[in-house]
């Protein structure tokens, strides 16, 4: 199913509530388009409409080392979202474990403690528990952005 503008908008306000840094990033992702090689511009059909637009410019034509910028599709900027959030989702549960594993490893305290006593509150962060929580999340978004799931129809509703 086809991706509209609004449809695209609706998820990108819904992820920037939610993770504002990686909203931008996808924002700014999708502001610069992608590089395309005159061959790549020939597959999809924007090659004579670029030379021509040189040509009436009097502009050189389009050469083999030449680059272009393409807007992504609607179906190219929901994929973005789609491996950015599973790249999130596995890098948090990666970074978590071996953390956990390193801790494991050289018999430490599996417990972070953030702060000075006698200046501030500790804070505590239980990496068993961080672990477990990003584990489930990773198969949480696995399971909802895999690639047979339609991604529009799960961030929309």
């Amino acid at each position: 199913m086809p991706v509209d503008d609004d449809q695209f908008a609706r998820i990108m306000r819904q992820l920037m509530e939610s993770l504002p840094d990686l909203a931008d990033q996808l924002s700014q992702e999708v502001r610069q388009g992608r590089v395309a090689s005159e061959q790549r511009l020939k597959q999809v059909g924007e090659y004579e409409v670029r030379a021509s637009r040189l040509a009436e410019a009097e502009l050189p034509p389009l050469g083999k080392t030449d680059i272009a910028v393409l807007p992504y599709t609607g179906e190219e900027r929901i994929e973005l979202i789609r491996v950015a959030l599973l790249t999130l989702a596995e890098t948090m549960y990666a970074s978590r474990k071996a953390l956990l594993d390193l801790a494991v490893a050289r018999e430490m305290d599996p417990t972070i403690h953030f702060g000075d006593p006698e200046l501030e509150p500790v804070t505590h962060l239980d990496l068993k528990a961080e672990t477990e929580r990003a584990r489930v999340a990773r198969q949480t978004v696995r399971a909802l952005l895999s690639e047979e799931t339609d991604v529009t129809a799960e961030a929309t509703q």
